[in-house]
C-alpha cells in the first residue's frame, strides 16, 4: 500500500496543474463585420475554466506576449463564441478604413475566478482589414503606381531592360488605368534614347491603335553636373480620358539656348542630415482635368529613402525621413491646389504595415486626412508582397497580407471599390522587381 500511496500522490499534482487552466482556443475566423469600420471575430472553444476571452490584436505579427506593434486588448464574456469589434474600437487597434491597415488578431481563453489570471493556449494569428468605405458615386478614375525597376541595373539583372519594356508597357495597357504613378524611369541614357523614352515608345507600341499613354516628363529635372539622385519618379496619363493641365515643359530656355532639361512639375524631397547630395530625390507631380467632367485633381509620384538598418535608432530615424518625405509631399501640394481639389499620392513608400520601425510616410498622410486605396471593398492579390525581387516564384503570407511598399492614398475622394495587385505567383521571366498596384477610386463631379 505505501508503494501505491507514494505513486497516486507523485500523478495527483501534476494532473490537478494540467486541469487548471482555460481550454485551448482552438481556431479563429476575423472578417470584416457588417457596418464600415467594424470586425467580425468568431472562434471554437470548449469553454472550460474560461470566464472571459481576450481578443489581442495589433499591426504586426506577435508571439507568445502581444509585442506587436499599436497592441490592443479587448475582453468579452467567456459564453461568447463570437464578438463586433465596433468601428470605434477598430479604430482605436490602428485599423479604420482609412487606413488600409490589417488587423493581426488571436483569442485567448482566461481564468479569473481564482487568485492570478491563468491563461489557456491561445489560438493561432488571424488578419482581417475592416469593412471598407465604398467610393462615392462619382466619376471613376483608376490610378496605378508601378516601380518598373531602372535600366542602369542592366547586367546585373538577368533580364535588362530592353527585354523588359514591352512586358511593363503591356501591363499598363492591360491594366488600363487613367494614370499610373511610375518610380524608377530613368531620365539616364539608355542606348540611342533615355529609358523615359524608350518607356514612351513601348507604350505606344503596346496601344498602336489609340497611342493614349503620354509621358508628362521625359528629361532630366537638373541642369548637367548638378550633384542630384534619384529623377525617376514619373506620371503617365491616358491622354484620351484625361487632359494635363499643368505647364509641365522638357526643356528650359538658358541665355537664349534651349536646353534638355527642367524643373518643371517637380521638387525635391528632404534627406537625412549629413547626407551628400546624390541622395536628394526628386518627387513628380502633375495636374489633370477629367475630360468628362472638367473637374481637376493632382497626382503625385515618389520613390521614397529605401535605406533601411537592423539598428533599433538607426531604422526609427530613416522611418522619420520617410516621415518627412511625405509632409514635404504635401506641404508643396497644398501651395498648388484648389480648394477641395483632390490629391493622389501614390509611389514606393520603401515602408509598410509590416514594418516594427514603423509606417511612417503612410500614417503621416492618413493623419493629414488621406484614404489609402487598400482599404478597398474588393481586394485582391494582397497575400504577395509587392517587392517581388524577380523571385521566379513568391511565397503566399500565411495571414493574408505580405510586405506591400507600392501605395496609393487619396485626398478629398474618400473610399475605394478596388485594390489589387498585378502578380502571378510563379514567374520566371518578371517584367520589374515590383508588381504594379492599382485601384478603383471616384472623383467628385461638384
Amino acid at each position: 500500500m505505501t508503494a501505491l500511496v507514494a505513486v497516486f500522490s507523485a500523478v495527483l499534482p501534476a494532473s490537478a496543474s494540467a486541469s487548471s487552466k482555460p481550454g485551448a482556443v482552438k481556431s479563429v475566423v476575423a472578417s470584416p463585420g457588417a457596418a464600415v469600420g467594424q470586425i467580425k471575430v468568431s472562434w471554437k472553444a470548449s469553454g472550460s475554466k474560461t470566464d472571459k476571452f481576450r481578443i489581442e490584436t495589433a499591426l504586426t505579427p506577435f508571439g507568445s506576449t502581444n509585442d506587436g506593434r499599436g497592441a490592443q486588448t479587448f475582453t468579452v464574456s467567456g459564453s461568447k463564441r463570437s464578438t463586433t469589434l465596433s468601428a470605434k474600437s477598430v479604430a482605436k487597434a490602428g485599423a479604420a478604413p482609412a487606413t488600409g491597415n490589417h488587423l493581426y488578431i488571436r483569442v485567448v481563453a482566461v481564468d479569473e475566478r481564482k487568485s492570478g489570471a491563468r491563461t489557456g493556449k491561445a489560438s493561432d494569428l488571424v488578419a482581417t482589414t475592416s469593412r471598407a468605405l465604398p467610393a462615392a458615386v462619382a466619376s471613376p478614375l483608376r490610378i496605378a503606381s508601378y516601380n518598373i525597376r531602372s535600366a542602369k541595373y542592366d547586367g546585373a539583372d538577368k533580364r535588362d531592360w530592353a527585354e523588359r519594356a514591352p512586358g511593363v508597357a503591356s501591363d499598363i495597357v492591360k491594366v488600363n488605368p487613367g494614370i499610373v504613378a511610375i518610380q524608377e524611369a530613368s531620365p539616364g541614357r539608355f542606348g540611342t534614347m533615355r529609358q523615359t523614352e524608350s518607356l514612351q515608345a513601348a507604350l505606344i507600341a503596346a496601344d498602336p491603335a489609340m497611342g493614349r499613354y503620354t509621358l508628362t516628363r521625359t528629361t532630366v529635372y537638373n541642369p548637367s553636373g548638378t550633384p542630384h539622385g534619384s529623377q525617376a519618379a514619373r506620371i503617365a496619363y491616358d491622354s484620351s480620358r484625361y487632359q494635363l493641365l499643368s505647364q509641365c515643359t522638357d526643356t528650359t530656355m538658358v541665355a537664349n539656348v534651349v536646353q534638355n532639361w527642367s524643373n518643371s512639375c517637380s521638387f525635391d524631397l528632404p534627406v537625412m542630415a549629413g547626407d551628400a547630395p546624390t541622395w536628394i530625390r526628386s518627387a513628380a507631380y502633375a495636374e489633370f482635368a477629367d475630360l468628362a467632367t472638367g473637374k481637376p485633381f493632382l497626382v503625385v509620384s515618389a520613390h521614397l529613402d529605401y535605406r533601411h538598418s537592423d539598428n533599433k535608432n538607426t531604422e526609427a530615424k530613416l522611418n522619420d525621413l520617410r516621415r518627412l518625405q511625405a509632409a514635404t509631399i504635401w506641404a508643396n501640394m497644398n501651395l498648388i491646389r484648389k480648394p477641395g481639389e483632390p490629391v493622389i499620392v501614390a509611389g514606393d513608400f520603401n515602408a509598410s504595415q509590416a514594418d516594427k520601425g514603423g509606417n511612417g510616410p503612410h500614417d503621416y498622410l492618413v493623419e493629414q486626412g488621406f484614404y489609402d486605396a487598400a482599404g478597398a471593398v474588393q481586394q485582391a492579390n494582397l497575400e504577395f508582397p509587392s517587392l517581388n525581387h524577380f523571385d521566379k516564384v513568391l511565397d503566399e503570407d500565411p495571414q493574408g497580407y505580405a510586405r506591400r511598399v507600392d501605395q496609393i492614398l487619396v485626398y478629398g475622394a474618400p473610399g475605394s471599390n478596388k485594390f489589387k495587385q498585378l502578380v502571378e505567383q510563379k514567374n520566371p521571366a518578371r517584367n520589374s522587381d515590383h508588381n504594379m498596384v492599382y485601384a478603383d477610386i471616384t472623383l467628385p463631379t461638384v
